[in-house]
């Protein structure tokens, strides 16, 4: 049901690059293993440099070009092959040259049209039905026709919407093309170029098992993965905003019905899939605290196993809620728009709860590292252990107070559009006896994910 992707809680804008990396890809650049024989010992121990955003794009292009030109396809081709394969040239090379026509079928890199209208001086748009000159007509490689009217809005809304635009296909529901930087810079605004761009550097660094981004004080501190606003003053970013309606007449209003239509679904779902990929994530960080970080523990902290399970019960609290929080996004979908006060309620509380987990997920993920390093700390252990379980009862009450709401169909809204689990929320979340249970309600879940069209 989930499928791992990337994560989206936070991330520095400097970078460094690893050197020394035996288990990543080959990308071929040779400037970067400058050791030698004539090195001195100290050079040696240096195992990184330090890339800025220029020089991660440099690369970046260097690479495109390099498979642009041995494969004999387009930039914006190469571009989405080396993003598949985590931006290494040899898996790119390995797999092209085995099975060409299964990387194009997989990855939607066709070699012609698949539909032609070589006679026709106009056509009708695939989204707003409107006819329009060939000079306003563009299509993906599949030649599928929408008008640029729709086609700047279907991409402006994936590119606000996150990181999954990088995978942008045909907005045809039976076509699977994919849809190159070419197209999406033809027709997008300065502002839409740049935000993609940035997700494309981002794609780089996170995806390329040998670069990482700086962990330094003083780097560039942070920003959302989604909406790529500021983390040091990030607001949430769950709440849909649709765009205010102006005077229109007839066609114009149909268009913007359809351009409303997609942002908000592309809203929804881009929230629904981050959470899915991000609770993979957590999967896989459980695994690797309980096999590895966990011994670690036990050695440096001479802490029994039993007093380590507060780290795993956070663990499973985060990839439980994950899993709600994503459902959410799908009852957020359904839930009728004109119903203003059930909505605030439902955003009200669905934020808390995001808001919580975040904080809960970044103390497990990253202040637990400052606890496997080789240097002494001054804060005790315990402050740790007082921290984290803190935080994973108060996100297991913000959820649960969700959820609570969510099965009685938010009926405690009052004639004023405020809520009995507001006023509850405000002050912090009302302490319940949850013992070790982590379900959350699990058989509310599954009716979400049974009435959801964001996927099985």
């Amino acid at each position: 049901m989930d499928s791992e992707d990337d994560d989206y809680y936070r991330g520095d804008t400097a970078v460094e690059y690893s050197e020394d990396d035996d288990g990543g890809d080959d990308h071929g650049d040779c400037e970067f293993d400058n050791d030698s024989d004539g090195v001195s010992a100290s050079r040696r121990k240096q195992n990184y440099i330090v890339l800025k955003e220029a020089d991660i794009r440099q690369h970046q292009e260097d690479e495109i070009t390099t498979v642009s030109t041995v494969l004999s396809v387009s930039r914006a081709d190469a571009s989405i092959l080396l993003r598949h394969h985590r931006w290494s040239e040899s898996n790119v090379h390995e797999v092209w040259f085995a099975d060409e026509d299964g990387v194009r079928k997989a990855l939607g890199l066709l070699d012609g049209p698949v539909v032609r209208f070589p006679n026709a001086k106009e056509l009708t748009c695939g989204i707003c039905f409107e006819s329009s000159p060939l000079d306003g007509i563009n299509s993906a490689a599949c030649g599928h026709p929408f008008c640029d009217l729709c086609w700047r809005a279907y991409m402006s809304t994936s590119i606000n919407g996150g990181p999954e635009c990088l995978m942008l296909r045909c907005p045809d529901p039976s076509c699977g093309a994919a849809i190159g930087q070419d197209l999406i810079d033809r027709l997008v605004s300065e502002e839409d170029k740049e935000k993609y761009a940035r997700y494309l550097v981002r794609s780089y660094v996170e995806d390329n098992p040998k670069t990482k981004w700086c962990p330094g004080p003083g780097c560039e501190f942070e920003f959302c993965w989604l909406c790529l606003g500021s983390w040091s003053n990030h607001g949430k970013c769950n709440r849909y905003k649709a765009d205010q309606e102006g005077s229109y007449d007839e066609t114009e209003m149909r268009r913007a019905m359809a351009k409303k239509s997609i942002e908000r679904y592309t809203h929804y779902y881009e929230r629904w899939a981050t959470n899915q990929s991000s609770r993979q994530k957590a999967i896989a960080d459980l695994h690797r605290m309980q096999t590895v970080n966990l011994v670690k523990l036990r050695v440096k902290h001479s802490e029994p196993e039993s007093q380590l399970k507060f780290i795993t019960e956070a663990w499973l609290q985060i990839v439980e809620c994950r899993r709600v929080l994503k459902w959410t996004y799908a009852y957020g979908y359904y839930l009728p728009e004109h119903e203003h006060a059930k909505r605030q309620l439902f955003e009200y509380l669905q934020g808390a709860a995001e808001a919580g987990l975040e904080r809960l997920h970044k103390c497990a993920e990253k202040d637990v590292q400052a606890y496997l390093g080789p240097e002494p700390l001054q804060t005790d252990f315990n402050d740790f252990r007082s921290k984290l379980a803190g935080l994973t009862r108060v996100t297991r009450n913000y959820f649960e107070n969700l959820v609570r709401a969510l099965e009685n169909g938010l009926s405690d809204v009052d004639s004023q559009g405020a809520g009995s689990e507001i006023a509850t929320t405000e002050s912090g979340p009302a302490e319940k006896d949850c013992g070790s249970n982590i379900g959350l309600c699990s058989r509310k879940v599954k009716v979400w994910e049974a009435m959801s069209v964001f996927g099985s």
